[in-house]
């Protein structure tokens, strides 16, 4: 019998949850409004597509749509959608047991929310995270392709494709040289 590789599998399926063109110019265009400091533009956009990509199945993508248009609510001081749409990620993020994103998007979020003044809300957050991250205590080791490396690898601030921030602890690892844009499912190469 003909067995395929673990990884061309992962990478088969990765293919077929990169955003389409017309998603993708959305994204373009709410990354701009928010690095222009129009956050609450780019919050509607960003929800709109954690939506659709919800509603289309694409639950790698969905989360970090949801927790990037919490961050721009939470700016624009639309406090009570900004903490629901952020629950709404780490819930779905849960629901298909990334760990290892639910531990660094919830580290960060805890401490914008306690920049925000938001510390009951902070407070829940991390309450939550330790009870949800309990029993997986990988979640906090670097994922194994980083794990045998001295140098991490050094990563392009913007995803080339999206215009999305990339934050390496917060994104999936396809090899040692390259990590996956969690908004547009693009393959990022380290710089050199």
């Amino acid at each position: 019998m003909f067995h395929r590789r673990p990884f061309y599998r992962r990478r088969m399926l990765r293919q077929l949850s990169v955003l389409e063109p017309g998603p993708r110019q959305m994204l373009i265009k709410a990354n701009q409004l928010k690095d222009s400091g129009r956050s609450g533009e780019a919050a509607e956009i960003f929800e709109r597509l954690a939506r659709g990509a919800e509603n289309r199945g694409m639950l790698v993508r969905a989360p970090h749509l949801y927790l990037e248009a919490a961050h721009c609510r939470l700016h624009a001081k639309q406090v009570k959608p900004g903490i629901d749409l952020m629950w709404q990620g780490f819930y779905l993020l849960e629901k298909t047991k990334r760990w290892h994103a639910i531990y660094n998007n919830g580290k960060a979020a805890v401490d914008e929310l306690k920049r925000l003044e938001q510390v009951e809300t902070a407070d829940k957050l991390q309450t939550w995270l330790d009870q949800t991250l309990k029993d997986h205590p990988e979640a906090v080791s670097p994922p194994p392709e980083l794990a045998v490396s001295k140098h991490p690898p050094r990563l392009p601030t913007k995803c080339p494709h999206c215009g999305a921030s990339i934050h390496g602890d917060q994104a999936d690892w396809i090899d040692e040289a390259s990590i996956e844009c969690p908004y547009c499912g693009s393959a990022i190469q380290s710089e050199e």
